[in-house]
């Protein structure tokens, strides 16, 4: 069971830094894991877990790079893989009794969103080029154009639609009508104030990278 729960791992760590690279591009992943497939078929346990670790890291780009995309406009260049990191920054601070679902659906549709906190529409609101560029336009969309799209500006919210372009204010203090705390103050350790980035020693396992076995 262990063994399968880290090749499990491995494949989930594989595929967010491959669709966000496109490395190794589509037409090679079959004959990948069929090459693979032939190398662990005589083999059992640990060596199995070694023996893939080391084939998926031999096609994999490098962390340099990874990382360059993960602090890059990430939103931009694979939305379903910024809502794949943002929701697993947000489950590392979740506990058996705060655990919520954030792969929940209704209908077709997640119930919990990709949240840009600097708007990203065409028309920033007057009270967000106050705050980013103390009232110059021109500076706010220069802002706006290298950040908005940044893992720094994006969380995951059950109410993107209610916050959509108000105030940082109101955003991070909203409440609904029994007074619930539905913005930023969700209790998510993503949104606290004091949050930190996980140290770069720490890239591979909480922005999921590939493991050193």
């Amino acid at each position: 069971m262990a063994q399968l729960e880290a090749i499990a791992l491995l494949l989930v760590c594989f595929f967010v830094r491959r669709n966000l690279t496109d490395t190794p591009p589509t037409r090679d992943l079959t004959r990948l894991f069929m090459a693979t497939t032939d190398k662990v078929a005589e083999l059992s346990g640990d060596a199995v877990v070694t023996t893939i670790c080391g084939e998926l890291l031999a096609v994999s780009t490098s962390d340099e790079i990874f990382r360059s995309k993960l602090e890059g406009a990430i939103y931009e260049e694979n939305a379903g893989v910024t809502r794949f990191v943002l929701c697993a920054l947000a489950e590392q601070g979740m506990t058996k009794e705060t655990w919520v679902d954030l792969w929940k659906y209704e209908g077709k549709l997640f119930v919990w969103t990709i949240e840009h906190i600097f708007p990203q529409g065409d028309n920033i609101p007057a009270s967000w080029v106050t705050m980013m560029a103390g009232g110059d336009e021109k500076k706010a969309r220069g802002i706006q154009e290298t950040h908005a799209h940044k893992l720094g500006n994006l969380t995951v919210s059950g109410f993107n639609s209610a916050l959509g372009n108000k105030r940082f204010k109101d955003k991070r203090d909203r409440t609904d009508s029994k007074g619930r705390e539905v913005g930023y103050k969700n209790g998510f350790k993503l949104n606290a104030e004091n949050w930190q980035w996980p140290r770069r020693g720490a890239w591979h396992r909480s922005m999921c990278g590939l493991p050193r076995w």
